[in-house]
């Protein structure tokens, strides 16, 4: 069997043909939609990649926010409770002292009212007891008692201690005024007489001696010389009387206190 070389070299060239057709019109075409497909297919890609990037930094951004905010809130939070209490703490320290200030100020009104109302009640007893001590007194009054309390008198002028003696000496020579003898009852020539006798005896001798009467001496006798003086009054015994009384009920000396 011979081969027709003609009709296989045909074949061959219209099948380079054929190829080269294809390759041409069909193969090209296709390779190069794929090529632009796949492109396509890798742009969205990078683009979805790249907003997937961006997401991932909006959401890391978020969370740093997130957490800024909710450490500020906590900030805040803890600001505010720390201002609540200091303000809750002033508060209860203003009321306190307020009520301190009004317990200290109610206190010291009631020690006044009761100070007060202590010395009214001292002052009315010692009045009185005094009062009545002098009516009595000046009741007992009479020729007996004025002629005791001259020989009283004259023996206090007589028992004289030294220092007391060189005071009313001493006064009386400095004072170019006599001495006085002053008494709540009218004293008659005899005892002016022994009185003087006394001042010159136990005093100063020859110096001149006045009389007067005073209603202020409750039942005595008072002698100044210059600055000294000495006297013996039953008002003396009457105003220790009124210290003793007013001492008896004074808070400072009632039944539980100690007295310094």
């Amino acid at each position: 069997m011979s081969i027709d070389w003609i009709t296989v070299s045909a074949q061959i060239v219209n099948f380079l043909i054929l190829v080269w057709l294809l390759k041409r019109f069909l193969y090209q075409p296709v390779i190069r939609a794929m090529d632009r497909r796949e492109q396509q297919i890798a742009s969205q890609l990078d683009e979805a990649q790249a907003r997937e990037q961006k997401a991932e930094i909006k959401s890391q951004e978020y969370q740093v926010m997130l957490t800024e905010l909710e450490r500020t809130r906590d900030n805040i939070l803890a600001e505010t409770h720390a201002k609540a209490e200091q303000q809750k703490r002033q508060l209860q320290d203003e009321a306190r002292r307020e009520v301190n200030e009004t317990r200290e100020h109610w206190q010291r009104q009631f020690q006044l009212e009761k100070a007060e109302f202590l010395s009214n009640a001292r002052n009315q007893i010692a009045n009185t007891v005094q009062n009545i001590a002098r009516n009595a007194l000046a009741d007992l009054a009479d020729i007996e008692l004025e002629e005791q309390i001259i020989a009283s008198f004259i023996n206090r002028l007589g028992s004289l201690d030294q220092r007391s003696q060189t005071l009313i000496q001493k006064s009386s020579r400095q004072s170019s005024e006599p001495v006085r003898i002053t008494s709540t009852f009218k004293l008659d020539t005899a005892a002016r007489k022994r009185l003087t006798h006394a001042v010159h005896a136990n005093l100063v001798d020859g110096i001149e001696v006045e009389y007067s009467e005073s209603a202020e001496l409750l039942c005595g006798i008072a002698l100044t010389a210059g600055e000294g003086q000495l006297s013996w009054n039953l008002a003396d015994y009457i105003h220790k009387l009124n210290q003793d009384v007013e001492q008896a009920i004074s808070p400072d000396t009632q039944p539980g206190t100690e007295k310094e």
